[in-house]
């Protein structure tokens, strides 16, 4: 029994830091081993294959373990993309139950965490459309037994068509879109025909490249994501506040003689910007107001109402902000219309997002091989890491478990298939 709890420790410690420490399998092995050796002892040393294959087992049991029978599940579902060809169908869920728990509880503010989820489908599919959307809802359906009450997803084509197709056939589920990814194209369009903001990217652009090596260096302007850049505009529209409220008021820089005209001749082109950058402020403002009540109170019937009262002391009429606003307060409406009154509904795709983030930073320079076993890790990362629940997974899952769902779903990954075309097989085996 002792040793059965030593070894139930040391798997729960090494997955402590890989999925919450994220130090990955090398980091995690060699950290184990350092302390090892101040200890005097060899019992904490693991090798970092042999950790990999207990989150793998941990992941393969979170996905196949059978989900609570309910009738307030909501699906939240996405693709996920890498190296080579096709696309990964990712299905996880939450209970409106834990959302309404989440909702009341005032230090959680309703935000949902990868350990709120639980994981349903991980299918990879070499092309997807409305069709096979719609197959893969009902097959999970069916073989879980469980029809969900409402199924989310980002404004896809191929997921809206297959989610449509599936409510058609089970009206008891209401089909949703997330509003960040609609907010996000609100603001693209208003930006995209706005001539000052095209020059503005322009002039940023250049400041760059100017102040990059000069003893200008401390304002360089921020980076814009090259992935969702239109959800992360604050970081430039803020450094873009906080110059120019340097160049009208320089303080003293420690280490360098400030020159007010050379300041001038460096960082004076966002002066003409002074208005432009106001209304921007001002419309980022509307969008980060609407997430912060959307995530806490989700898709309901009076939730255009409750909005607006939110937002109309911040839309200025005639103005970037007020459109967005106008926009967003529709589409609040047109998702909640279905809602019966009482019932709040997820109106945020952002935990499946942040999960798939979380995977991909565990998957490392793997994700450069296409899809592979490390997939799974998806799964792994939902799981609330306790003693019983390893001791649960490893005693389901086995490593020949892990084997046959890889030889099964995923196939030989990039990687291997580079190997065997570009080195000479150990076989002797050649091709042509």
């Amino acid at each position: 029994m002792a040793h059965h709890s030593h070894c139930v420790g040391l798997i729960l410690l090494f997955l402590r830091m890989t999925l919450q420490g994220v130090l990955g399998f090398r980091g995690a092995a060699s950290a184990l081993k350092l302390v090892s050796t101040f200890l005097g002892t060899d019992k904490l040393v693991v090798s970092p294959t042999g950790g990999q294959m207990w989150l793998l087992r941990l992941g393969l049991y979170e996905l196949s373990r059978a989900k609570e029978q309910a009738d307030d599940w909501i699906w939240i579902v996405d693709h996920t993309i890498q190296v080579g060809k096709g696309k990964c169908f990712v299905v996880v869920g939450v209970r409106v139950a834990l959302l309404t728990a989440k909702r009341i509880d005032k230090y959680s503010g309703g935000a949902l965490t990868c350990e709120d989820l639980s994981v349903w489908e991980i299918e990879l599919v070499e092309k997807s459309n409305g069709l096979i959307v719609e197959q893969q809802l009902t097959a999970l359906s069916e073989t879980t037994g469980q029809v969900p009450r409402a199924i989310l997803s980002d404004c896809g084509g191929d997921l809206s068509a297959g989610i449509s197709q599936f409510c058609a056939t089970h009206p008891q589920t209401i089909a949703l879109k997330d509003l960040p990814h609609f907010a996000a194209n609100a603001i693209k369009k208003e930006l995209s025909d706005d001539s000052q903001w095209t020059e503005f990217l322009a002039d940023a652009n250049r400041s760059k490249t100017e102040l990059r090596q000069s003893h200008f260096a401390f304002l360089l302007p921020p980076d814009l994501k090259s992935k969702a850049r239109w959800m992360n505009l604050d970081p430039l529209i803020n450094w873009s506040e906080k110059v120019l409220h340097f160049v009208n008021s320089p303080r003293p820089v420690p280490g360098m003689a400030l020159e007010d005209e050379e300041l001038q001749e460096k960082m004076g082109w966002l002066l003409k910007y002074r208005s432009s950058l106001r209304q921007w402020a001002d419309m980022l403002g509307v969008v980060n107001s609407t997430l912060k009540y959307i995530r806490k109170y989700g898709y309901h019937q009076n939730a255009r109402n409750e909005l607006n009262e939110i937002l109309a002391p911040l839309a200025i009429p005639n103005s970037h902000s007020r459109r967005v606003a106008d926009r967003i307060l529709d589409y609040v409406e047109e998702q909640s219309q279905e809602i019966p009154a009482g019932e709040h509904l997820l109106a945020t795709t952002e935990a499946l997002e942040s999960l798939l983030g979380k995977a991909k930073q565990l998957q490392g320079q793997q994700s450069r091989s296409g899809f592979t076993k490390m997939i799974l890790s998806i799964a792994a990362s939902v799981s609330q890491l306790t003693a019983d629940k390893i001791t649960s997974a490893l005693s389901a899952i086995k490593v020949r478990n892990v084997i046959e769902w890889v030889a099964n779903e995923i196939g030989p990954s990039v990687q291997a298939q580079r190997i065997h075309a570009l080195y000479p097989s150990t076989n002797g085996t050649k091709i042509g």
